[in-house]
């Protein structure tokens, strides 16, 4: 059963929190809750339980939580694991609207009961696990550890299913502004998804970042892309576990090749959030994000004042795919009018030369880069550091010219390890990025530069016309043999070759002379999934002394029948395939197919339903894309038509997800104006309805 969504305020911007556990003990972390709400200026009432003592700082304590004059919006759970139960139980039954539970519980039983207590009374709880939860607008501060109390509020939320990550990004680097972020723990109750959808309805934030390890409620953390999508709210997510266990139990070469995380990313992909890979890169698109949601233009530019760390960022550019604009005419003759004679205007910028003059060369060069329309923002580039009276220089220059800019600015350190955090501050304030890394930098920027608001097509989907048919025919057999997988894709408008099922020699003959050589025959033995494995196949067949040689091997080794085409003679082999992942639903896969799928890693893998348009978009970031376009010489492919059908895939799959696990065309034969199916694989599931 779907669970509903719970009002999160009382766990999340409490008026009044009871602190089970409550300590004045040093090193406690019932102390360490006190403090953080106190010194963090908790305007509301604090509770704290524990018969131990009377009062701290003109607080009074109180033996148990029936002994507060009023029912706390959040009661904090901090005592051991083994009395967590019962504290949990006593909360609940004297009213506590919310809780959050720090113990780590791992026994089953406590974690059964607790959910099922909590559910029953539709209590929210952070935990349990939890290193606390820090809304930075009402100034809540539950933690057991003490964080700094002086962060400034801004437009980052972030949602960790990590302790140590949240005190890295918190505890550290002051160039992330929060307005809220939280240690989810091992979300027994309420998960991140909650979490998101609560933050999303904030009106200061500005991106959303999540470190996670799994996604527990797959289709309210689809509801918070949306959300975050019509908002025009950045989500960047550090996803961790990323190990395919799972694919090495798929039957099809689609279940193999897709495991859990491609599955992931294909989410993100069709509702825009972003992947990174290191925590050093989530703090860096964090920070982008929390000056600028997108841009516009054609790629980047940037300024230096070295030609080697210039040669640098062209590199790590080029490996992300993260384009630098060529400079109009007109740029490049402005620059030139700057720059020495004998320096390079082309983008990126080397400008420092002999250095004479440096501020004003710097200003106006910058100014005629992000003049030019097809900038999309421009990168400062320096190793900055606050100690040294040129990095201060170019800082008074960006100063200077800041307010006349009306595109993204963001100044990079080459050298993550450059000091610099008072003028990092400095910088935010002025509303300038300062990023540490130059990879981390433009990991950020490919972020922003592909964070678009997209249009998600809500409208119903009418299912093809023999859904029923097929809806019967799948759930009464357990088995679709080839014929019937046919049969299928061409009534969802898949080309598929012309084909005669053959059960003796002279089937065979007959079948070859409708068709006419040459032709290709395969076995129609039951539960080979895989037929080349068992040299099931034989190809370019082209008279009938060898067809008889081919189809009495097959009968001695495999059986009688067997199943004869037409060779279709030119084209590319591609591969499309269907994987319908347990939490997310059917994703569609496409890369080069025939025995080239085991070898190249390179593939395509999109959330279905989607749109031809869709799939040819992203078609194109394939570098095998180059063989439909008519590589060295070849004549050019028809792209459309694969396209075509992969989106007509993508809506058997959507229509079929509880019926139908995985799906193989292996080979699709593209060409110049066709997309032609020769081959499939259907897995049904194991449950029928």
């Amino acid at each position: 059963m779907k669970k509903k969504n719970i009002n999160l305020d009382p766990l999340l911007s409490p008026r009044s929190i009871a602190i089970v556990g409550g300590s004045i003990k040093e090193n406690s972390y019932g102390l360490a809750l006190l403090k953080m709400l106190i010194e963090g200026g908790f305007k509301g009432k604090i509770y704290p339980i524990n018969p131990k003592y009377k009062s701290y700082k003109n607080i009074p304590f109180y033996a148990s939580i029936s002994d507060i004059p009023s029912m706390p919006d959040n009661t904090v759970i901090a005592v051991s694991a083994s009395r967590v139960e019962s504290a949990v139980v006593e909360a609940i039954n004297a009213g506590t609207k919310s809780l959050t539970v720090l113990a780590d519980i791992s026994q089953e039983e406590f974690n059964g009961n607790i959910v099922n207590i909590a559910n029953k009374a539709n209590v929210p709880v952070c935990g349990p696990n939890s290193m606390g939860i820090h809304n930075l607008e009402k100034n809540v501060r539950i933690s057991p550890f003490v964080f700094p109390v002086n962060l400034v509020p801004g437009g980052i939320s972030m949602i960790i299913q990590s302790g140590s990550v949240l005190g890295a990004l918190a505890n550290n680097d002051r160039r992330l502004r929060f307005n809220f972020f939280i240690s989810t723990g091992a979300e027994s109750v309420t998960n991140a998804s909650d979490y998101l959808l609560w933050v999303l309805n904030l009106p200061t934030t500005k991106v959303v970042g999540l470190f996670l390890e799994a996604v527990r409620d797959p289709d309210k953390f689809i509801e918070g892309l949306k959300l975050a999508n019509t908002k025009n709210i950045p989500i960047v997510i550090l996803k961790v576990g990323r190990t395919e266990v799972s694919s090495k139990l798929a039957l099809s070469h689609t279940g193999a090749l897709v495991g859990d995380f491609e599955v992931f990313k294909s989410v993100l992909e069709k509702y825009n959030a972003h992947l990174v890979y290191s925590i050093d890169e989530l703090a860096s698109s964090l920070q982008v994000f929390s000056h600028y949601q997108s841009t516009k233009g054609k790629g980047i530019a940037s300024i230096h004042d070295s030609g080697g760390e210039r040669e640098l960022i062209v590199d790590i550019a080029d490996d992300l795919s993260v384009p630098f604009t060529s400079l109009s005419k007109v740029t490049k003759k402005n620059l030139a009018l700057e720059l020495e004679p004998t320096m390079d205007v082309n983008n990126p910028l080397d400008a420092w030369g002999s250095g004479h003059g440096a501020d004003q060369l710097f200003k106006n060069s910058f100014l005629h880069l992000l003049s030019d329309k097809n900038v999309s923002l421009g990168l400062y580039v320096m190793d900055w550091r606050q100690d040294y009276y040129l990095h201060l220089m170019h800082e008074r220059v960006l100063f200077e010219i800041i307010d006349q800019i009306k595109k993204p600015v963001i100044a990079v350190s080459n050298y993550s390890l450059t000091i610099d955090p008072e003028m990092a501050k400095r910088f935010l304030d002025r509303g300038i990025p300062l990023i540490k890394g130059t990879r981390e930098a433009l990991v950020a920027v490919k972020n922003l530069l592909k964070n678009k608001k997209l249009t998600i097509n809500r409208n119903s989907h009418k299912k093809n016309k023999r859904f029923f048919f097929w809806e019967k025919f799948t759930s009464d057999h357990h088995d679709i043999n080839v014929i019937d997988g046919f049969n299928f894709l061409s009534d969802y408008g898949i080309e598929v070759a012309e084909y005669r099922v053959c059960n003796s020699v002279s089937d065979a003959i007959k079948a070859s002379k409708q068709i006419g050589f040459p032709i290709v025959i395969k076995t129609l033995k039951q539960n080979i999934h895989h037929k080349t494995e068992v040299k099931g196949v034989y190809t370019s067949i082209q008279n009938l002394n060898e067809l008889k040689e081919k189809y009495l091997d097959l009968e001695a080794r495999l059986g009688k029948k067997i199943m004869l085409g037409k060779m279709v003679a030119s084209g590319i082999e591609w591969s499309l395939g269907v994987k319908n992942d347990v939490h997310f639903g059917p994703t569609v896969m496409l890369s080069l197919g025939g025995t080239l799928i085991d070898l190249l890693e390179e593939k395509l893998v999109l959330l279905a339903p989607f749109s031809s348009s869709e799939v040819e978009q992203k078609l194109k970031n394939l570098k095998s894309f180059k063989l439909l376009k008519g590589y060295r010489g070849s004549n050019e492919l028809s792209v459309s038509k694969l396209c075509e059908t992969a989106s007509k895939l993508s809506f058997l799959a959507f229509d079929f997800k509880d019926l139908i696990q995985e799906i193989d065309i292996n080979p699709i034969i593209v060409t110049e104006k066709q997309a032609i199916a020769v081959d499939n694989v259907f897995i049904s599931n194991k449950k029928t309805t």
